[in-house]
């Protein structure tokens, strides 16, 4: 849909060259620094958007196709224990974002995680003041003498 836009821009502002050229031959010259610039953005507009089309339809770069296949899946068991891990870092008491940010877990990730286990009775949350939620272990808690 973009490339069709683009041509679309591109014969448009094509015209608008020719409409002011005309025009110039005529001597009638009132808009015609204004039309040639209009016609020039469509022009350029519409390259622009014929060109992203066909980024878009290109497959992924060698690079990025590594840095995809590089990635390691992790089974259920092993992203609780780096949530587990984690929380046990931090006194039994961690966010969304710490979780996120320590282990290979998008921030989406966490927060699912963070939250089943919450369903299961692994943890509570708290809420503070500015709307964090703060899961608390209690099993991971230091106890106390």
């Amino acid at each position: 849909m973009r490339s069709i836009a683009g041509w679309f821009l591109v014969v448009l502002g094509l015209t608008g060259f020719g409409v002011e050229i005309d025009n110039l031959r005529r001597g009638t010259t009132d808009t015609t620094v204004m039309g040639l610039i209009l016609a020039t953005v469509f022009v350029l507009g519409g390259r622009a958007l014929i060109r992203a089309a066909k980024r878009a339809k290109l497959p992924a770069g060698p690079a990025e196709a590594l840095a995809v296949a590089q990635l390691p899946v992790m089974s259920p068991r092993d992203i609780e224990r780096a949530v587990l891990t984690c929380a046990k870092q931090h006194g039994g008491r961690v966010t969304i974002a710490e979780v996120a940010a320590e282990s290979s877990l998008s921030f989406t990730e966490a927060k699912t995680v963070l939250e089943d286990l919450s369903r299961a009775g692994a943890c509570t949350v708290d809420v503070t003041d500015q709307g964090a939620f703060i899961y608390e272990f209690s099993g991971l808690m230091p106890r106390e003498p």
